[in-house]
């Protein structure tokens, strides 16, 4: 479950430290006052909280959050490496719940965050852990306010991805077909605005050019390939309602007619001929 940080009232750490595990080791089953935090620097560790079991790997952040039941639900690796910290919960630390409308003052973050792409977290973490170690509470504390809105912001990346990456396969899975913006987002579950936005911001392009480009590609695709389908074949392949649709788009984007594009690879094929 999401879970809601405050911002309002600033965390304190209360413990802190890098970890290393030669042998394999189980997490201790509990749950305890304060939010634990960890990352893992290397290994691999199966840890459980509320009955949802999490698969650490290299680089991913796991949030044990205060008044849960977490445990371990298997040993971790050999020569697995931690670091983490126990941060107290404040007045505004919660569940998070659907459609809740958060404040400047307030981050939603999943417990389990792959932070592989985002090494400003791992800087975070070890400012929080150094600091600590080293008597400096109160840049420890300052660095957790700062880690909270990277993981904030890394969760709001990871999203935009997955909204792309969910459009382009779509695309790429159908090519018999051509979706709507509207469609395509509702698959995503985002708004049209988003969608579009989201896209557009990834690829330098519109949905519907993203589209038309990857048709056209695969129309080349198959002029290449099979060198005596017929230019309507390939049409009602790719989902165009009528030859003239397709060779219409095609020369636009290709700036020859498909049947000229067509006559020209087998010349190169055959350049006596």
């Amino acid at each position: 479950m999401k879970k809601v940080f405050s911002l309002a009232k600033r965390h304190k750490i209360s413990e802190s430290n890098i970890n290393y595990y030669a042998n394999p080791f189980v997490h201790p089953k509990r749950k305890m006052a304060c939010h634990d935090f960890i990352y893992l620097l290397d290994g691999k560790w199966k840890i459980g909280q509320n009955g949802v079991s999490y698969q650490l790997e290299k680089d991913t952040v796991l949030i044990l959050t205060a008044n849960d039941l977490h445990y371990g639900v298997s040993p971790c690796e050999k020569n697995t490496k931690t670091m983490y910290f126990h941060v107290s919960k404040e007045k505004g630390d919660k569940d998070y719940q659907a459609g809740e409308v958060l404040t400047d003052e307030q981050v939603v973050l999943e417990p389990f965050i792959d932070v592989s792409q985002n090494p400003n977290v791992k800087k975070y973490f070890l400012e929080i852990v150094n600091n600590k170690l080293s008597n400096e509470h109160k840049k420890a504390d300052i660095y957790f306010d700062l880690l909270l809105t990277e993981l904030a912001e890394n969760h709001r990346k990871n999203q935009d991805s997955e909204c792309v990456e969910i459009i382009k396969n779509a695309v790429h899975n159908n090519p018999e077909r051509f979706f709507t913006n509207r469609q395509l987002a509702k698959m995503a579950n985002v708004s049209l605005k988003t969608a579009e936005n989201k896209f557009k911001a990834t690829f330098n392009k519109t949905i519907h050019r993203y589209i038309l480009d990857f048709k056209i590609e695969m129309a080349q695709s198959y002029f290449k390939t099979y060198p005596n389908i017929s230019v309507k074949e390939v049409a009602f392949n790719l989902g165009f309602y009528d030859e003239y649709h397709f060779s219409k788009q095609f020369t636009r984007l290709v700036k020859i007619p498909p049947s000229k594009y067509k006559k020209s690879l087998q010349t190169e094929k055959n350049p006596n001929s």
